[in-house]
This record gives structure tokens, sequence and C-alpha cells, in this order.
């Protein structure tokens, strides 16, 4: 199992919309075992009874791969 620290980061953005960010660590991404890649999309569902958030990817090729074809 993977495992890192991060924080909980909230903007406003001029618009007035918030967004949330959690920084996931380099250390963490870079790692070989590390399932997502830029342009991954993610399912993201919070267990609020045991305070989990699951974090599930959609589809099978990134964007990236998806952009290098046009």
């Amino acid at each position: 199992m993977l495992r890192a620290r991060s924080h909980l980061r909230k903007k406003v953005h001029v618009s007035g919309n918030e967004y949330y960010y959690i920084h996931i660590p380099a250390k963490l991404a870079h790692d070989s075992q590390f399932p997502f890649r830029e342009g991954d999309e993610l399912a993201i569902s919070i267990d609020v009874n045991s305070s989990k958030m699951i974090i599930q990817k959609l589809n099978k090729k990134s964007s990236r791969s998806r952009r290098s074809r046009g």
C-alpha cells in the first residue's frame, strides 16, 4: 500500500465558485504502483461511516494518449 500525508485546500475563483484540492505528493505519484496518470477520468466516493475517500479510474486510457492520435 502506498501512503503519504496531505491537506485539503479550498480556493475561491474570481467567479465565486469554490474548488477543493488535495495535493498528491510527487513521491507518491511517481511511484510505479501509483494507478493514475494525468488526464485519467476519476470517480470520487465518500464513505461517511468510515471517513474514507475512494478514488477510482473510470477510463482505461489517459486523454494524453487520445490527443496523440489526432
